[in-house]
């Protein structure tokens, strides 16, 4: 687990070694046990490693890193799980490794097998390797993007890292904002700016199951090498056991010592459980809460106490959240609205102040087995949408309109209106319509919303498409909508803190398996919300007690009121931001803005979530130009 920078320059350069240090400088917190650059002879390319030490913990398994010839060098961020029976088979063949590093694997996979290497691998990572003798980069991220990389081509060449501050020291870098990622992250859920944006213009991220080739100081092509299967199969609680059980084992792996989260819920207690089963000793767990009557600590020592694990509880200190807050924008480098997030750096804060450096997580569960109230309603919707004619569909579209926005009875004729795989990409555009409208000063409006929505949402489901509403609206959940909450939940806090988070069930088999179930199994009861996640509580059934597993739903920090801390303890400090709002260079329509302030101010219905939005992004510019 670490941190990884890289450069390829258009001409070589003097400024290369420096360059890279000064970007291996920003994301030193993902790595603090050992910073390192490779330069290469023609002055044109480097790599940079920021080192958390986690399988192979002597020098041989520092990066950057190159097979026997040094033909080949990698950084690599995150780990690959199936190393072992990866190496097993490359030794077959005739490799010589030279470590016991999971990621030396993929120098040997890239000398077998060149850019297919990565379909062979099953982990979370984000990695940059440098082939000496073609004179490129290849570059890829994980099929979930579980590990993140961003990237910035320039006049001079093109800058690689794992979180946005890292490419910024590169010259050139157009840091005007990006008007497609701005007016995404204003619209429904998203608390975050999806991919492929981030709020630069010259900075983007690959996304997920995407490989990407750099020569010569350009990006030369960017293609998605992993393209899920959504046919519905027969499925069952054994098989999903099975999974999931392979699934915590590759993850015990370590050579450090391995924890976890234990919130007292389904997911994490399942997790601890199966660790426990498998062998591990002593466990120690963690657990957060608002005070020591939370609820969530409660369930957490009740579990705890059941499963025999050596257990810590922790107080979030509210007075510390804003500092959280703005720390974990600071490393992002960009806004992210989802004060839960301050809890789990808290916590990951304490588990690194333990001696701990990785804990199992149970992020991904709800999106996976439908553990969301609101699942409920779209069990209902996709039970009736296959009986309304297509010929229908115009009329349900117009009948929409006369409803206001965001109601139940508007989204439903929407997605009634709209083909398979086209579903939730028509609430998107439908949104964007009156906000972006009302807020923004975009030029070619209905251009920028086809534009958009098409480049995110439509070409998701090109091959092929669910055909329950539900299946669609909940892989988008996975893949787009709450990243903040799953993929990036298990990578900003965490090593904001320099611990790694490691989470089963964004296992990439366990999340196929899932996909290939019906939807039914995870929602048997469209009108009982706690038989949801039905299949996977039925796979758990004996392992944890039915008292937890049909416990109402409740997420980590679900507790924290979003509108309580913008009226109370933050207040002095929005005030002040929205009186000082930027315009963004004339993107944002900084009256309109402060409008809805004043009606949010006077309890006038406006969601305190479109103002923590505004006041994330005044945050973001804010500490960006520190």
């Amino acid at each position: 687990m670490c941190g990884i920078t890289a450069l390829c320059t258009v001409e070589p350069s003097d400024d290369l070694e420096r360059l890279s240090d000064a970007m291996l400088a920003q994301i030193k917190h993902r790595g603090p046990d050992l910073q390192a650059s490779f330069v290469a002879r023609n002055g044109r390319i480097s790599l940079g490693h920021a080192r958390l030490s986690i399988v192979d913990l002597s020098p041989c398994g520092s990066q950057p890193m190159p097979n026997e010839t040094e033909d080949l060098w990698l950084v690599c961020n995150g780990e690959i799980y199936n190393h072992v029976e990866l190496r097993r088979s490359l030794e077959a063949r005739g490799h010589r490794f030279r470590s016991r590093s999971d990621c030396e694997t993929i120098l040997h996979l890239y000398e077998e097998h060149g850019e297919a290497a990565v379909d062979h691998l099953h982990g979370m990572f984000a990695f940059v390797l440098y082939d000496v003798k073609a004179d490129a980069l290849f570059c890829a991220r994980d099929r979930l993007g579980k590990k993140p990389i961003v990237y910035a081509e320039t006049r001079t060449g093109v800058a690689l890292a794992s979180e946005v501050p890292a490419v910024l020291p590169m010259p050139g870098i157009d840091t005007s904002v990006e008007p497609a990622a701005l007016g995404l992250y204003m619209l429904r859920n998203l608390r975050h700016i999806p991919d492929p944006w981030t709020l630069y213009r010259g900075v983007r991220r690959l996304p997920p199951g995407h490989a990407m080739r750099i020569a010569h100081g350009r990006v030369e092509r960017i293609w998605r090498y992993w393209r899920p299967d959504f046919t519905t199969r027969p499925g069952s609680p054994a098989a999903l056991r099975a999974a999931f059980d392979r699934a915590v084992a590759l993850r015990r792996v370590a050579d450090v010592e391995v924890g976890a989260l234990l919130s007292g819920g389904v997911d994490s207690s399942a997790i601890v459980q199966a660790m426990i089963a498998q062998g591990s000793e002593c466990v120690r767990t963690y657990a957060m809460g608002r005070d020591a009557d939370d609820e969530e600590l409660a369930r957490a020592r009740t579990m705890a106490q059941e499963l025999g694990t050596i257990h810590r509880e922790f107080t979030f200190d509210a007075g510390r959240q804003h500092d959280q807050f703005e720390l974990l924008i600071r490393n992002h480098g960009e806004p992210i609205v989802l004060l839960p997030l301050t809890f789990a750096l808290e916590l990951c804060q304490h588990i690194r102040d333990d001696g701990l450096r990785v804990v199992l997580t149970g992020h991904g569960a709800d999106e996976l087995f439908y553990g969301y109230d609101g699942n409920n309603n779209l069990a209902l919707l996709s039970a009736v949408l296959p009986f309304v004619p297509t010929v229908m569909r115009p009329i349900l579209g117009a009948a929409a309109s006369r409803f206001s926005a965001r109601s139940p009875m508007r989204e439903a004729l929407l997605v009634a209106a709209s083909p398979a795989g086209a579903r939730k990409a028509a609430l998107y555009r439908d949104e964007a319509r009156s906000l972006w409208r009302d807020l923004f000063c975009f030029q070619d409006l209905d251009r920028l919303i086809e534009d958009t929505v098409a480049e995110w949402l439509d070409l998701w489901f090109q091959d092929q498409r669910p055909d329950a509403y539900i299946d669609e609206a909940n892989i988008i959940g996975l893949m787009h909508e709450n990243s903040h909450s799953v993929t990036i939940a298990g990578d900003l806090p965490a090593m904001a803190a320099s611990v790694e988070a490691r989470c089963p069930f964004l296992d990439q088999e366990l999340v196929q398996l899932a996909w290939n179930m019906d939807y039914h199994c995870k929602v048997p009861r469209i009108f009982d919300k706690s038989r949801n996640k039905g299949v996977l509580k039925q796979a758990l059934d004996g392992r944890i007690p039915r008292s937890i597993l049909y416990a109402p739903k409740r997420g980590f920090g679900y507790h924290i009121s979003e509108e309580a801390v913008l009226r109370g303890a933050w207040k002095a400090r929005v005030d002040a931001a929205f009186a000082e709002l930027d315009s963004l260079g004339g993107l944002l329509n900084v009256d309109a803005a402060r409008s809805l302030k004043a009606r949010f101010d006077r309890g006038e219905g406006v969601p305190a979530m479109q103002i923590a939005k505004l006041y994330g992004i005044a945050v973001s510019q804010r500490l960006n130009a520190a």
